[in-house]
């Protein structure tokens, strides 16, 4: 029988494991102990080295997949996690941390405090290590661990989640859970691959199996909390007992149809400047920094937008995600795609601002993620052509009367949904291409990017118009 770990203890070899590299760990061995309640499944490590090398040679236990924790006597779950260093030297968490999959047979059944994710995961013992693009899996350096429970301020937030995800098994949706549908508490994909998919209580269609997890942006937040100290990241909510819900509501009942004039002169705004707009929503939600840098915007993965609407009710600008490099798209299947975690991930704060008497008036908010059906079939369907319209050098149709080069990817008409064009500051704006172009030659092209089209977002905003 395994030893029964104490939380001291648990905590005494998590710390003794701080500055070491996992092959130090390996060669370490500090515990070898069986556990004769799983399988000995020892033979070698997969993707998941990290964290098994800690259950084997730093703790001792065999490779499990318990619903319990793993040292359930101190009631604690064992997670290994990788952070990252960006070019700007801030900390972001590398991925999400998967919790434990979804039943969704059972787990409906529960309420948040019986459920089986509660009773896994309430108290976690993360330990960090510094990824590195460059370095080998041996040579990655364990440098925090943390003994974590769900703040008081992310607790509501974190039951709200849950609770979200199974109403929508009891709603025999399963299969449209989307990662992007809740803030801090997400539902992830978790298979071998697209054809990993379970029953559902509610439902004949089988649904994608899922694992709840929290968010790459909630363990962005712990990583600048706990290892980076960023001290100085803003609150919206301060310590008030208020939902984020509520808040938004307030916000939108006390400056909802304002003009832009009225809402830069009691925010105390005086500025020309092109993000005046921006400006605007800070200062609506009082903070003093970038909306989308606050905490929970951070932890949650929302990222703001303005939207204007011209008095005839046309949106002019369609919304543009970063331009990509070529050789990725060609080489990257849709279901590992940038685009794809993207849209399954993030949530958008839409500001809609209409025009009224050649004045903006501020309308509302909406938030939204796309349905994960959409995805799986517009957006993969557009970003699969671009895929094959690279790979196979057939990039320009025909070049037009004034040089210009027209191109086959999906435009506005193709979907109604997404299409691809321009993104680069001008036509000299290129990088370069994996196979050159058939009609022109070309080597270099110019930068393009995926965008949601306008007419997609009136549709998503119909309500405010």
């Amino acid at each position: 029988m395994a030893k029964a770990y104490t939380e001291e203890e648990i905590r005494i070899i998590a710390q003794s494991a701080l500055g070491k590299t996992f092959g130090e760990l390996q060669k370490m061995k500090i515990k070898t102990i069986k556990n004769e309640d799983s399988d000995d499944n020892n033979e070698g490590f997969n993707k998941a080295f990290f964290g098994h090398l800690f259950e084997t040679d730093v703790f001792g236990m065999n490779i499990n997949s318990f619903s319990r924790p793993d040292f359930e006597d101190a009631g604690i779950e064992l997670k290994v996690t990788p952070y990252k260093k960006n070019k700007d030297n801030t900390l972001s968490a590398k991925e999400r941390l998967v919790l434990n999959i979804i039943d969704y047979m059972t787990e409906y059944k529960n309420t948040f405090e019986t459920s089986h994710f509660l009773a896994k995961n309430s108290k976690l013992q993360i330990i960090w290590y510094l990824w590195e693009k460059d370095k080998k899996k041996e040579d990655l350096r364990v440098t925090n661990e943390l003994l974590y429970s769900f703040p008081n301020d992310d607790l509501p937030i974190i039951r709200k989640d849950w609770e979200y995800i199974t109403q929508k098994i009891k709603d025999g949706k399963a299969h449209e859970i989307s990662e992007a549908d809740t803030m801090y508490l997400g539902a992830c994909t978790k298979g071998a691959n697209k054809e990993s998919k379970r029953e559902q209580p509610f439902s004949n269609i089988r649904a994608m199996q899922r694992a709840f997890c929290f968010k790459t942006s909630y363990m962005t937040g712990l990583v600048r909390k706990y290892i980076g100290n960023y001290d100085d990241v803003e609150k919206i909510l301060k310590g008030t007992e208020e939902s984020f819900t509520n808040f938004i509501e307030n916000v939108i009942n006390k400056y909802k149809d304002k003009t832009q004039s009225e809402l830069m002169k009691e925010l105390n705004i005086d500025s020309k400047a092109k993000n005046v707009f921006s400006m605007i929503i800070s200062r609506m939600f009082n903070v003093k920094s970038r909306l989308k840098d606050t905490d929970e915007f951070t932890k949650a993965n929302i990222i703001p937008k303005t939207i204007r609407v011209e008095s005839n009710g046309r949106i002019v600008e369609s919304m543009s995600f970063p331009y990509f490099k070529f050789a990725e798209i060609m080489n990257t299947d849709f279901e590992d795609s940038d685009l794809k975690e993207e849209l399954e991930t993030t949530k958008y704060m839409f500001f809609i601002f209409k025009k009224a008497n050649k004045e903006y008036v501020f309308k509302g908010i909406k938030l939204w993620n796309m349905p994960e059906l959409i995805i799986e079939s517009k957006v993969k369907s557009m970003y699969e052509k671009t895929q094959d319209i690279i790979r196979t050098g057939n990039i320009v149709n025909y070049v037009d009367e004034r040089g210009r080069r027209i191109t086959n990817f999906p435009g506005m008409s193709d979907n109604g949904i997404c299409h691809v064009r321009p993104h680069g500051r001008d036509s000299k704006d290129t990088i370069t291409l994996p196979v050159k172009d058939k009609i022109t030659g070309a080597t270099e092209f110019t930068k393009q990017c995926f965008w949601l089209n306008n007419n997609y977002l009136k549709e998503i905003i119909s309500e405010f118009l």
